[in-house]
C-alpha cells in the first residue's frame, strides 16, 4: 500500500489539546490518518493538519456527490479536467458534469469508495 501526506485546512486550532480533539475527525472524514502535525497559518482564523492518505481506495461502500469545478466550456474539457479534479478529492470522476452558473461555475460528479 502506498500513501502520501497533505495538509488540510482545519479552522482555528488553539493548542495541542484542541488539535488532538479535532484533527483525527478531520483526517477520518478524508479517509486518512492524522500524523500528529499541525500549525496555525492565519492567527485566530485557520490552522492546517497533516494527514496521511492511501493511494488505494478500497471498500464495499460508495458515495457519489458533486463538487465545484470552475467554468467548464465543453464535454471534452470536462472529460479532461474531471479526473484531475476528482483525484484532488481522493475520488474518481463519473463522467457527469453540468454548468450551474453559465460562464462562471460548473460541477463534476465524483465517486468515493470506502
Amino acid at each position: 500500500m502506498s500513501s502520501y501526506k497533505v495538509y488540510l485546512p482545519a479552522g482555528p486550532i488553539w493548542n495541542q489539546a484542541d488539535a488532538e480533539k479535532k484533527a483525527p475527525m478531520i483526517a477520518a472524514a478524508h479517509q486518512g490518518v492524522w500524523t500528529g502535525h499541525w500549525s496555525t497559518v492565519v492567527a485566530d482564523k485557520m490552522s492546517v493538519i497533516e494527514v496521511e492518505l492511501s493511494t488505494d481506495q478500497k471498500g464495499q461502500n460508495e458515495l457519489v456527490t458533486s463538487v465545484l469545478a470552475g467554468p467548464l466550456w465543453s464535454d471534452d474539457e470536462a472529460q479532461e479536467i474531471g479526473p484531475v479534479l476528482a483525484a484532488s478529492y481522493g475520488a474518481e470522476f463519473t463522467g457527469r458534469w453540468e454548468s450551474i452558473v453559465q460562464g462562471e461555475m460548473s460541477v463534476i460528479e465524483i465517486k468515493y469508495v470506502f
